[in-house]
């Protein structure tokens, strides 16, 4: 019995190492590949300046309504992530002992906080799975 205990707590350290080195190379992926949010921004601004020759006029009511679009973009991008997280979460408990819940909460915290402060996005929490 003392061994199928230690087979399954280091299949479970096995698997969220595997979660923390997604994590991490998620990060930087989306750190490399996605620019700032001012870069978005200007960038496709830049580029409707250049091919419309937009007035600065037009350019002052252009540019809050493409930051607006840009959040939006990010807000989802975060609320899909943080979702598709919780899922995952969700089923990995179910195979979880008690004590190892208690311990899992607090990875699912800082899971949160490292997609909200890397991605950006709202500050609520997905819906909980039942």
């Amino acid at each position: 019995m003392n061994r199928k205990w230690k087979i399954s707590l280091y299949l479970a350290a096995i698997f969220v190492a595997g979660v923390v080195t997604g994590m991490f190379i998620s990060y930087q992926l989306v750190r490399r590949m996605m620019p700032t949010q001012e870069r978005m921004v200007g960038r496709w601004c830049g580029e409707l300046q250049s091919k419309l020759n937009l007035t600065p006029e037009q350019m002052q009511k252009i540019r809050p309504i493409v930051n607006d679009v840009v959040t939006d973009f990010r807000n989802d991008l975060s609320r899909g992530m943080l979702l598709s997280l919780s899922n995952c979460n969700a089923r990995v408990v179910l195979e979880l002992m008690p004590e190892q819940k208690a311990k899992f909460e607090q990875i699912q915290k800082e899971q949160e906080e490292f997609i909200r402060s890397r991605i950006g996005g709202e500050t609520s929490s997905p819906p909980k799975n039942p």
